[in-house]
């Protein structure tokens, strides 16, 4: 069976991606993967994702960045002194079906 990857994205936060996320995880026993948290690092939507389904077979993959401010991620980055560099995010290697969830 081949995998397939698909890329949840939205305009605005609180559109609902990562609900929908969890729902296409659960159904699909797809792999999560996030990669860049931008701010809500108590509560990230990893963690919303690893809370809402239930089934043994998500796996939840860990963030590149993990950026301390809610704002845009290149906004975020600046702010903290970070810069983003597009050859450290990299897609996590599965057999599994990855729902990859974009910043919002």
């Amino acid at each position: 069976m081949t995998s397939t990857r698909i890329f949840i994205a939205g305009i605005g936060t609180d559109v609902g991606k990562t609900v929908l996320s969890a729902v296409l995880c659960e159904a699909l026993k797809a792999d999560y993967w996030k990669p860049v948290q931008a701010g809500e690092l108590q509560s990230t939507d990893s963690m919303t994702v690893g809370a809402l389904v239930s089934n043994r077979t998500t796996f939840v993959h860990p963030e590149s960045y993990v950026l301390p401010y809610p704002l845009s991620p290149h906004a975020s980055a600046n702010k903290a002194g970070i810069q983003i560099e597009t050859e450290k995010i990299i897609v996590p290697e599965t057999d599994n079906n990855l729902i990859i969830e974009g910043a919002g």
